[in-house]
């Protein structure tokens, strides 16, 4: 009897044992799924690479996910191309263009997730073909921005005696008045100079592109018509011409790139410069600047009638097809939704790395004080921003760009602004005309929009 009583208890004991031992084997069972996305995005990554880890302790911990955020240094589209071809591509990646994307079958769009449908929605009135959708689906979303200012010499300004009524710098606001303060501001003995101009920057003329855009409200190519007219850039250009004719820019302006503009700026003779919002990192790390400077809103041709400045916009990484297949779905839209969400946004804006794409996500945001000078101006700049209109695509193969023009042609004295305006007027529009007519399926009406408004509404 004895032995039968010990032989159930034992009997019993193994059982929970084998139950218990089983259990402990399935939980320690791979439930934790490894998420992988590269980026090209230096600039934010000690950031990043802290942020992530607080999603990995909380989130990912508790949705059983462990996201690897690697940092491509080189050739990110070249990495993430062989990558595919090989089937060793990450889960999500940048680098790769969005109709060659979808056509290759390499990306998959963010409806076939769950809860894409939901998420989409959120940007309604935001998302641009060609850039964000193709053929009716959502491939990739608005994440962030870099806005464009006019960065001015406080100290210079202040000297020169360009005040406000308090004493303040008075950052110019009118286009005319740039002229006039840079001729103010130049004083060639003290080796001080009102602009620079880094016409030996090869994106040098994109300054010139953007600068036009709060005074027409496009630049070059207008989307209600689907032409392009450049004809707006000429009180600009002469504005430019006036300040080489006055001499009252750095010297030498066609040998000079934009890192040693930047670096001059930030010696302390140079009263203006344009910038991005990149330029925050550089005037306080790179080149840290040895003077008092502001951000102001671009310059326009009047002060009555201005439109909304450019940005130049970053958008999600692609979603991975094969991962559809190889992951979980639900993991997959958890780390996507977390990547583009307003929280994370708004933490790298306060952090100092990140502008986000809609100005709701900022409203409000008080920054720290260790927060880098010129960050909160970009980051104002914001309010009188909008996305820079995609172009209709054109074939100009052989031609002269409007940008070499100008600074070979009629920097030089050899080409007049208006017959520069002409030739690009002609060049652009030829050419738009023989990409349609080599690519008759291609449907223009993607960049054509007749309602198409960016006066600003200022108040």
């Amino acid at each position: 009897m004895k032995k039968r009583i010990l032989a159930v208890i034992l009997a019993g004991f193994t059982a929970v044992s084998c139950m218990s031992g089983c259990k402990s084997k399935e939980t320690s069972k791979t439930d934790v799924t490894k998420i992988t996305m590269w980026t090209a995005n230096s600039h934010s990554k000690l950031e990043m690479e802290n942020l992530v880890n607080e999603f990995n302790r909380t989130i990912g911990k508790e949705k059983g996910i462990e996201f690897e955020y690697i940092i491509k240094e080189n050739d990110l589209a070249k990495q993430v191309e062989i990558a595919l071809s090989t089937n060793q591509a990450p889960d999500f990646f940048g680098g790769v263009d969005l109709e060659k994307g979808v056509q290759n079958d390499y990306i998959a769009p963010i409806e076939d997730l769950p809860g894409g449908d939901e998420l989409i929605k959120k940007y309604d009135g935001r998302l641009t073909e060609g850039w964000h959708t193709y053929n009716g689906k959502t491939y990739r979303l608005p994440v962030s921005v870099t806005t464009m200012g006019l960065i001015y010499n406080k100290d210079m300004f202040k000297s020169a005696g360009i005040v406000d009524e308090k004493g303040e710098a008075k950052a110019p606001e009118t286009i005319a008045e740039m002229v006039e303060d840079a001729k103010k501001l130049t004083d060639a003995k003290k080796r001080e100079y009102g602009i620079i101009l880094p016409l030996k920057w090869s994106a040098w003329f994109g300054y010139v592109d953007r600068v036009v855009m709060p005074s027409v409200g496009f630049s070059g190519y207008n989307p209600k018509d689907g032409t392009f007219d450049y004809s707006g850039y000429k009180p600009l250009l002469e504005a430019i011409m006036q300040i080489k004719s006055d001499e009252s820019y750095y010297p030498g302006a066609e040998g000079i790139d934009n890192d040693p503009a930047r670096a001059r700026f930030a010696e302390g003779n140079i009263g203006m410069k344009i910038g991005y919002s990149w330029d925050v990192g550089v005037l306080n790390d790179q080149f840290p600047a040895k003077c008092d400077w502001g951000v102001a809103p671009i310059p326009t041709y009047t002060a009555d009638e201005k439109y909304l400045q450019p940005t130049q916009p970053s958008w999600s990484p692609s979603i991975n097809k094969k991962s559809l297949e190889t992951k979980d779905k639900e993991k997959l839209m958890t780390v996507f939704e977390w990547f583009v969400g307003d929280d994370l946004s708004r933490e790298l804006y306060k952090r100092g790395v990140q502008i986000p794409f809609d100005y709701s996500v900022i409203d409000g945001v008080e920054l720290g004080s260790d927060v880098k000078k010129g960050w909160k101006e970009f980051g104002e700049l914001l309010k009188i921003s909008t996305d820079l209109s995609p172009t209709i695509k054109t074939d100009t193969d052989g031609k002269t760009t409007i940008a070499n023009n100008f600074v070979n042609s009629v920097w030089t004295g050899k080409m007049s602004i208006d017959a520069l305006i002409a030739d690009a007027n002609k060049v652009y529009n030829d050419g738009a005309k023989k990409y349609k007519d080599l690519h008759p399926g291609y449907d223009t009406s993607t960049v054509i929009n007749p309602d198409y408004n960016v006066k600003r509404q200022e108040g």
